[in-house]
């Protein structure tokens, strides 16, 4: 079971309990780009504050990586720290991976083959094509969502084929709510953004 919510072809949304309409894993043959997550929502009540967000956001660039990687989704896809050195050797013709415009993607509903923004779109498309591969996976935002005296973290997903410049798929990756910070938070977010690619046995 996948946990988190996805959204079907037709838009509307999955529940907590339902796979995803698109999983992941059938992208495992693909060639497709993993980039850094992009932002955190600065309004949510957050177990990690902004002063340390670039480390930990490099944490979970690493834990993503490996999580996903260790579900086997294959040798074409290319993750966080191979995009940022791509980009560091071509940076006349890349924007930065960790600066994608992805604001009209956070915590707004969207449904299979809409359009993304073409800011975003000309920043994918380069890099996808250096990489030779045609969909990029965005980690969009991390937000950690109040449940009383308990909050969870959910880290939103967007598969985009990037040559066309249209969405695929959007899941949010949530973890169990707690009172307090859970340990190793950065791999349990990851590990259930992995489960949209291989539920974990």
């Amino acid at each position: 079971m996948a946990l988190g919510v996805g959204l079907a072809l037709d838009g509307s949304t999955l529940g907590a309990q339902k796979a995803p309409a698109v999983s992941l894993g059938n992208f495992a043959s693909q060639r497709l780009i993993v980039l850094p997550v992009q932002t955190l929502r600065g309004d949510a009540a957050s177990w990690v504050t902004a002063p340390a967000w670039e480390k930990f956001r490099r944490e979970l660039d690493d834990s993503l990586s490996a999580a996903l990687a260790a579900r086997g989704p294959g040798r074409g896809w290319a993750y966080s720290a191979d995009v940022a050195r791509l980009s560091r050797r071509n940076a006349l013709y890349t924007r930065d991976p960790y600066a994608i415009a992805v604001e009209r993607l956070r915590g707004q509903p969207y449904k299979a083959d809409d359009h993304i923004p073409d800011a975003m779109a000309g920043s994918l498309r380069t890099l996808v094509a250096l990489s030779d591969a045609r969909y990029a996976l965005v980690p969009v935002e991390l937000v950690f969502e109040k449940q009383g005296e308990r909050q969870r973290a959910v880290l939103r997903l967007a598969l985009i084929d990037a040559r066309l410049g249209t969405l695929v798929w959007v899941g949010d990756a949530a973890t169990d709510a707690a009172a307090t910070i859970p340990a190793g938070l950065a791999g349990l977010i990851a590990q259930k953004a992995a489960d949209f690619v291989a539920p974990k046995n």
